[in-house]
């Protein structure tokens, strides 16, 4: 199970997706998403669920829709820097 950090702002579970994206450190499709909740915490989320929380933080600037050929990706923004 991943170190969350958890922000106020966010919904538990838009916090969740983002601390994967951050964790994973590379663009994920909603698949993965999904896979990747279900994995580190024990999640079951519906494909239009995960969608709606990927909007939010899109609409919050914490994340950014990229697209590779057909598929869309989303990735956290400044998800390329590293320390």
């Amino acid at each position: 199970m991943i170190e969350c950090v958890m922000l106020d702002t966010l919904p538990e579970k838009a916090n969740l997706i983002l601390n994967i994206l951050w964790d994973r450190n590379h663009p994920m499709s909603v698949t993965e998403l999904i896979e990747a909740l279900k994995e580190e915490f024990s999640l079951n989320c519906e494909k239009e669920e995960v969608q709606d929380y990927l909007r939010f933080l899109l609409a919050s600037d914490y994340a950014e829709k990229k697209r590779k050929g057909l598929k869309v990706l989303y990735a956290a923004l400044g998800s390329e820097y590293t320390l």
